[in-house]
């Protein structure tokens, strides 16, 4: 199911990787950006290339899966969805790839900006370590 989860308060931002990590680890903001920075600057690139958030991925222990094609009614091989692949992982904390944009599902549900179900699950990660994110999701 989807879930309403912006990062800051601004109507559009480009930061989904920073976002989709804060979802996985209940860090916040600055901490996610403080982690991704030395990357960036040995990289000299930017969180959202995937050079970058996959050597943090990697730093981090969070293993690489692989994207599942299925039969359709029609004969044709297909990727899965957003919410396809939420229903089959119902446990776990996941961070999905779909084109250009990055989304994370914490059991079974997908927190996002925008409600991204119709889009295909084109790489994942399987998020390995406990954090605490009691804190995170807290109305104020």
């Amino acid at each position: 199911m989807f879930r309403q989860f912006k990062s800051s308060k601004r109507k559009l931002s480009q930061d989904c990787v920073i976002r989709a990590i804060m979802v996985a680890t209940g860090k916040d903001w600055v901490t996610i950006f403080r982690e991704l920075a030395p990357i960036c600057e040995k990289l000299l690139d930017v969180p959202n290339s995937d050079a970058v958030y996959k050597k943090y991925f990697k730093k981090n222990g969070w293993e690489p899966g692989v994207v599942e094609k299925y039969e359709d009614d029609y004969g044709y091989m297909r990727l899965p969805t957003i919410e396809e692949f939420a229903k089959t992982h119902k446990k776990g904390t996941y961070i999905i790839t779909i084109n250009g944009h990055m989304v994370c599902i914490k059991d079974g549900d997908w927190y996002d900006m925008w409600d991204c179900r119709h889009y295909k699950v084109r790489k994942y990660w399987t998020v390995t370590t406990e954090f605490d994110d009691s804190g995170l999701f807290k109305k104020k």
